[in-house]
């Protein structure tokens, strides 16, 4: 699954690609398929930290982004298309933290736990803020209503400025509850 993921991003525009984790076996099997990819501690909590330690790694190198784009591991269905459409969006609108969400159509999937939902602050088509994440089915419904159900898709964008912040933030307390990174940030 890693390697699908790494793969799209290294079809995409993106400029590097690195699988950043906290495990050897992980850095030797993108090492098997030539993926270029940095070990970090065990000390991150979340993608995001992981992320801030690899930059910090990456900096030290004399290395520099305009743009960071974290993608989880787990996400498969990321295509480079998505990952350029990120990155345009940066380009296009003034913004410093993106992420994608997407209609959750089965009631199963509201309902999960392990689906992060996102209420976004209007349901036109296209680019919105998003007001808030949960492993909640929110919002409530007493019957589902795929039309207001939208999930989180693993990938987090962010100007190298807002990043530099969000390494700054301390964890609040609904993302401590939640176990949501973006919380942080959607909090402070």
């Amino acid at each position: 699954m890693i390697q699908w993921v790494y793969e799209a991003a290294e079809e995409s525009d993106a400029t590097d690609v690195f699988i950043i984790t906290d495990s050897q076996e992980i850095i030797n099997a993108v090492e098997a398929f030539d993926g270029q990819a940095i070990l970090t501690s065990d000390e991150p909590q979340n993608g995001t930290e992981r992320c801030e330690e690899a930059m910090e790694i990456l900096i030290s190198d004399g290395t520099e982004y305009d743009v960071i784009i974290n993608i989880q591991g787990d996400e498969p269905l990321i295509s480079a298309g998505d990952i350029n459409r990120m990155l345009e969006l940066f380009e296009e609108e003034d913004v410093d933290v993106l992420t994608f969400i997407q209609p959750i159509n089965n009631e199963a999937d509201y309902r999960n736990t392990n689906v992060v939902k996102a209420v976004p602050t209007s349901f036109d088509e296209g680019f919105c803020d998003v007001c808030y994440f949960s492993r909640s089915p929110i919002p409530f419904m007493d019957e589902f209503r795929p039309e207001v159900a939208f999930k989180h898709i693993g990938i987090y964008g962010f100007t190298a400025t807002a990043f530099e912040e969000i390494k700054n933030l301390d964890a609040s307390l609904l993302e401590e509850v939640e176990r949501l990174e973006q919380l942080r940030w959607v909090q402070n």
